[in-house]
């Protein structure tokens, strides 16, 4: 049986072997307070070496050679439990992938910390929920996160889930803004983490015994500044062009705008052939929360888009139906756009969404309605938030408000905040 397991694990072994060599030390130099010698654990890897604390001391360096304990009483019993311990950590190696640790030191925390050949890691649990998102649909969204979790491997490497504490976050945080992530990336990986773990907690895969973003706020980024103002809004929608691409784009942003700045990948999938528009954001459809639907009638301004676009309700794609592909032929265009119009303001499809919600709230409409155009999910202790039909005529009004605003703009007085 032994043998048997040792066939099919030897180039596994033969990889850790060569990678990482574990064996016992001392460090005649640094003696402890009751003035005797500790027995380390030296972790080689990538020509570097970390020491792990063992329970083991001698009086001297002459009790110590070749990895082994001599000259003590007590020698034999010492060495036996060495050799315990060795194996022990050699088996906790063997279990680890070592192409996850990027260096000795986060190796040896990787060794300290773990709990058995099965416990859970970070990459477990990455790996779960990018599966689920791959067979949701959610394709942009797994990449997301596996970008996360490379960075989260080169940073803190493969760590048991449960052992994550805040001062790894604390790490893992400082790291990357050493290495020039942006805020706004960095926000979006910290958030992933703790929804990864959230989930992790939530279906009993790992127990924490303190939730380490319990205590860490995580960064926000500045706002991004993506929303164009009345005068670029009117040249947008009042532009002749020649160029299909061009035309292309003035129509999926107008699209968008009248339609409660609708995302792309949830405006290639409604109906659009009703008079009613009646959604569920793709990026909430599959949480275990109870599903927030948008309703709104759908605005005569916008009807003549929706003849040339979705003649039979949905709407008709210039290229391939994949949502990345979507979104990024249609993010060059608007690129054209905005070239063609000498906008100066950043500008993609996201802009249409952004106007829509900042004229809405330069117009003075309560922020619980403009979440609801928008299908943006609304604070649960907000009363109001379960009464659909309430909202829906909120809404038919505010998109309604909204429209007459870009008619019209000099006959509304604008909401400054204060």
């Amino acid at each position: 049986m032994f043998t048997t397991w040792f066939v099919e694990n030897l180039s596994s072994i033969k990889q850790q072997i060569i990678m990482v060599t574990l064996n016992f030390k001392i460090l005649p130099n640094r003696r402890k307070a009751s003035n005797k010698l500790g027995i380390y654990l030296a972790v080689s890897h990538k020509k570097e070496t970390r020491y792990i604390t063992t329970e083991f001391e001698i009086d001297d360096t002459f009790q110590f050679e070749k990895g082994k304990v001599c000259y003590r009483k007590d020698s034999e019993i010492m060495n036996k439990r060495m050799d315990y311990v060795l194996k022990e950590y050699n088996e906790r190696l063997l279990s680890l992938d070592i192409s996850n640790y990027p260096d000795c030191a986060s190796l040896k925390e990787a060794l300290i910390r773990w709990d058995s050949p099965n416990a859970i890691t970070l990459k477990d649990l990455f790996s779960r929920r990018i599966i689920r998102l791959q067979n949701e649909g959610r394709d942009s969204y797994a990449r997301m996160h596996n970008d996360t979790l490379k960075v989260l491997l080169k940073e803190l490497g493969n760590l048991p889930a449960s052992t994550i504490n805040k001062e790894d976050i604390c790490t893992f945080c400082r790291n990357m803004e050493n290495h020039g992530y942006s805020q706004s990336g960095i926000q979006i990986k910290l958030s992933q983490l703790k929804a990864v773990l959230n989930e992790a907690v939530d279906n009993n895969l790992i127990k924490l015994e303190l939730h380490p973003f319990r205590n860490f706020k995580i960064p926000r980024p500045e706002i991004r500044l993506m929303d164009v103002d009345i005068d670029d809004f009117q040249k947008i929608r009042n532009h002749k062009t020649e160029s299909k691409r061009c035309a292309f784009a003035r129509d999926m942003f107008l699209l968008s705008f009248y339609l409660g700045g609708i995302n792309l990948v949830d405006l290639v999938k409604v109906d659009l052939s009703g008079k009613l528009l009646n959604y569920t954001r793709q990026k909430t459809r599959n949480k275990k929360t109870t599903e927030k639907q948008t309703t709104f009638q759908i605005p005569e301004i916008v009807q003549p888009l929706i003849k040339k676009h979705a003649p039979h309700g949905k709407l008709l794609l210039p290229c391939n139906s994949k949502h990345d592909q979507l979104l990024a032929y249609t993010n060059r265009c608007f690129q054209l756009l905005k070239q063609e119009l000498g906008i100066t303001t950043r500008f993609s499809y996201y802009s249409a969404r952004k106007t829509f919600a900042q004229f809405a709230f330069m117009l003075g409409i309560k922020t619980e309605v403009i979440e609801y155009c928008i299908g943006q999910t609304m604070k649960t202790n907000r009363p109001i938030y379960n009464y659909v039909r309430v909202m829906q005529r909120q809404a038919d009004m505010c998109i309604r408000k909204v429209i007459d605003y870009t008619e019209n703009p000099d006959a509304f007085d604008l909401y400054d905040g204060f």
